[in-house]
């Protein structure tokens, strides 16, 4: 016999057949053992075919059982694993449709009108506003109008009302210290910036005016110059700038572009206080990644629970309860995120954000074969920690800081 066919595993099927005496003999049991082959594969590809010697099947059937056995094992194991993640695929599309059809559904009921009866139409913004139960929407109380008497800024030809006002007057009469001016941004960071800066980027507040506070929910009490109304809707939330430029810091450190690392020379107190060297994300790209645009961002201080949600549906439906075009509301880079914790903290004296594990749109990836990471921060010992893991962090109760995705709502030119 061939030595190819001596150490074919077939070979042990037929251990029992006498060795072949002749070329004759040979040929004929090569041509059986290929017909076992095929017999096999057709097995695999659901082909069974009869096997009429039945001491010979019995031999198969002795073979292969190990194998089947470990499959059969193999496949027990590996089901429940596939099952989870086809399932949390198919929650997170059924999650996108969901947000997706109460779009839909808010905006044919908005294009009704008339044309169907006020109690079904009720019936239904009931069932919507029941389905977005869970998500933040801007006005949450209404004072009521004789606690809520027109607060009035006195002006060259008397009393001013809210709309009275410049635009950028009308931010800081609603947000106070939470407003950060181009001036104010200016002392913080120590970077003068010139006339003509400050009134381009100015002019971009009139988009954010007529984005935020021009819609049905909001306009009534603008008119009606509910300012106390709208103070307290607005408790949690800030307006800055992020600029792209740093100057001199408060180590002396050079200006330059505002990037992750500007930021931790010019302001190391609000990071570990360690060597560059040990430091595991100085090494990554985001670390010096800088701001391409400037532009004017509404940031809210509570962040948006993503223990069962994305990030990306979580944002969909905020926009979508706010009325607000889904694309201008995004998820923070790891940059941005830091930007906004330090300027607001140095502007109000205090800590803004509700502590969690704030998920940025930021990934990285330590070599070309190594899995991509997401990159979350947070603050630990007064300071403000980066981290980077596969998926989204869990909460642990060693580690109470939900995962959560803080809302920007971005204006640039």
């Amino acid at each position: 016999m061939p030595r190819e066919l001596e150490s074919h595993p077939l070979t042990d099927l037929v251990s029992e057949t006498p060795s072949p005496s002749s070329p004759v003999e040979e040929e004929e049991l090569k041509a059986r053992v290929l017909e076992l082959s095929e017999c096999i594969n057709g097995l695999v590809d659901e082909q069974a075919e009869r096997i009429d010697d039945i001491a010979v099947a019995q031999d198969m059937a002795q073979g292969v059982k190990p194998y089947i056995d470990r499959l059969i094992a193999l496949q027990r194991l590996l089901n429940p694993v596939d099952r989870i993640i086809v399932k949390r695929d198919q929650i997170q599309e059924l999650q996108a449709e969901i947000a997706e059809d109460v779009a839909e559904v808010e905006d044919i009921s908005g294009d009704m009108g008339d044309q169907v009866d006020s109690p079904l139409l009720n019936d239904l913004e009931g069932e919507i506003a029941s389905v977005k139960r869970d998500r933040k929407l801007f006005v949450s109380e209404v004072i009521d109008e004789e606690f809520d008497a027109p607060l009035q800024t006195p002006g060259p030809s008397g009393p001013q009302t809210l709309l009275q006002l410049d635009v950028p007057e009308r931010f800081e009469r609603i947000l106070g210290d939470r407003f950060l001016s181009l001036s104010r941004l200016s002392e913080i960071l120590d970077t003068p910036f010139s006339r003509e800066f400050i009134s381009e980027h100015n002019r971009l507040l009139d988009k954010v005016w007529n984005t935020v506070f021009e819609t049905a929910e909001l306009r009534p009490h603008i008119q009606r110059d509910r300012v106390k109304t709208i103070q307290k809707t607005f408790c949690d939330y800030a307006l800055i700038f992020r600029s792209p430029q740093l100057s001199s810091g408060e180590d002396g450190a050079e200006g330059g572009v505002c990037s992750l690392e500007n930021l931790r020379n010019h302001f190391s107190s609000f990071f570990v206080n360690t060597s560059q060297r040990s430091l595991w994300y100085t090494r990554i790209p985001f670390y010096r990644e800088s701001i391409s645009r400037p532009h004017w961002a509404l940031v809210d201080r509570q962040y948006l629970n993503c223990t069962f949600k994305k990030p990306s549906i979580r944002l969909l439906m905020y926009a979508r309860a706010n009325e607000l075009p889904p694309r201008l509301v995004r998820q923070k880079t790891i940059l941005e995120d830091i930007y906004d914790r330090i300027v607001l903290e140095l502007a109000l004296k205090e800590r803004f954000f509700d502590p969690c594990h704030s998920i940025t749109s930021s990934t990285y990836q330590q070599g070309k074969k190594a899995p991509m990471k997401q990159v979350y921060s947070y603050f630990k010992d007064d300071c403000i920690r980066i981290s980077g893991k596969r998926g989204t962090p869990h909460w642990r109760p060693t580690k109470p800081r939900w995962p959560g995705v803080l809302p920007s709502i971005v204006f640039s030119t």
